[in-house]
């Protein structure tokens, strides 16, 4: 952000005015313990583990995103389809299209249940139509005929929330879940 031609690189000042200050303030005690470390309710506030990750996409900490979204898939590894719609429309407006945390939220209502009767329910309440194509493309892909419902033993993310790592060119995520160079 303090590169380039960007307004924070001529003012070198970087407005955080738009971001919530608990948010802000759990980014600071990462920076300086490397661990994200929350307390009881703050590991299960769906919403304030969204916008964790959001804030990292948007400082761009890769990092930060993978400790959040380890957060988030811990906070719905038991309780299944925990996104309300405002959490959604937060996730699919703050983010970029095939992001990490968008495939998280998609997969959990692919793999987390039937289907029946919640696409009706994802059109009347007004779900982002990206996220309603999204969830549909998914659930034909996984379950391409009638009666593959045992297919969903088969989940692409297990108990992990590696699949859904902020990854780049040349690096790779240890089993640990550090970022690791790799020789090219």
């Amino acid at each position: 952000m303090l590169n380039g031609n960007w307004e924070e690189a001529r003012s070198n000042t970087i407005n955080l005015r738009a971001d919530d200050p608990k948010v802000f303030e759990i980014f600071v005690n990462w920076l300086y313990g490397v661990n994200l470390e929350l307390d009881s309710d703050q590991s299960k506030d769906i919403s304030l583990l969204l916008n964790l990750w959001i804030f990292g996409d948007k400082i761009q900490v890769a990092d930060f995103q993978n400790a959040a979204i380890e957060w988030l898939r811990y906070a719905t590894s038991e309780r299944p389809r925990v996104f309300r719609l405002k959490d959604i429309e937060t996730a699919f407006e703050n983010s970029a299209e095939g992001s990490p945390i968008r495939k998280l939220i998609v997969d959990q209502y692919i793999w987390e249940g039937p289907l029946y009767g919640q696409m009706k329910k994802f059109m009347e309440e007004g779900y982002p139509q990206v996220f309603i194509a999204q969830v549909f493309e998914g659930y034909v892909d996984a379950f391409p005929r009638p009666g593959w419902q045992t297919v969903r033993n088969k989940r692409p993310y297990g108990a992990n929330a590696l699949p859904y790592y902020i990854r780049f060119p040349g690096t790779s995520v240890g089993s640990d879940g550090a970022m690791e160079t790799t020789e090219t």
